[in-house]
């Protein structure tokens, strides 16, 4: 690897740090690059010509009920047709989070009561949640235009440019339905930073509005009792805090 290469690696391993603070680990020996994402945890091994050519191999993938994910990991980071000489450990951390977070919803869905007599199953009510996403940019006006368009039931707050960040808070199955539906646009660096089970309240009360700095998304969801604890969350969430 050049000088170059060297410096590239360099900066984009520290960029990576400081969005998943304490989440990222390389070993400059064996070239092999750990990230964890709370129980899930996908390991890479980087070619020693990476940047410059050759993508990272997967060596391991693991979803939070540590199930294999690896063989899925791969497909996504082949579907994302990635370029020979450019940074991609970002989009194949997102790409990884997206399988994560997809599993974990289908674990959710799935779950049911049993009634005494065991031959009837009756689904959990529903809960709410929020989810938090980072983008490389939210520039065009029909990708803000489809941000901004959920189920009348999903509350939040979005804010384009670079980077693009959406907040979404609601019914659990028109959240997921409507992130689900944004990741099918295949925007560039779609990452869920945070994802919960909890509902968030918004200074403006219902509907999804469009804000133009991560102030005003913060000043936004101060809502409600625990408007500093949401607040904190998200800065964490965005690496700001």
């Amino acid at each position: 690897m050049s000088g170059g290469d060297d410096l590239r690696l360099e900066m984009e391993l520290q960029l990576l740090e400081a969005m998943y603070p304490d989440q990222t680990q390389f070993d400059a020996r064996s070239r092999d690059f750990k990230f964890s994402d709370g129980a899930a945890v996908l390991q890479l091994r980087l070619p020693d010509t990476y940047p410059e050519s050759d993508l990272p191999s997967v060596l391991s993938a693991t979803d939070l009920s540590k199930n294999d994910t690896r063989d899925r990991v791969q497909a996504e980071i082949e579907s994302l047709h990635l370029a020979e000489g450019e940074e991609a450990l970002d989009a194949i951390i997102a790409g990884f989070q997206s399988i994560v977070a997809a599993t974990n919803n289908t674990s959710n869905s799935q779950a049911v009561i049993d009634t005494p007599g065991g031959t009837n199953q009756t689904p959990m009510p529903e809960s709410g949640k929020t989810v938090i996403i980072w983008l490389h940019h939210l520039l065009a006006l029909s990708k803000r235009k489809l941000a901004l368009a959920p189920s009348s039931s999903v509350t939040g707050v979005t804010k384009p440019g670079y980077p693009g960040v959406m907040v979404f808070s609601g019914p659990t199955s028109a959240v997921s339905e409507h992130i689900n539906g944004l990741k099918a646009e295949n925007w560039q660096a779609f990452q869920v930073r945070y994802e919960e089970a909890v509902l968030w309240d918004f200074a403006h009360g219902v509907g999804v509005r469009e804000v133009e700095t991560m102030g005003e998304i913060a000043k936004a969801i101060e809502a409600g009792d625990r408007g500093t604890e949401r607040k904190a969350d998200f800065l964490k969430a965005v690496g700001i805090k």
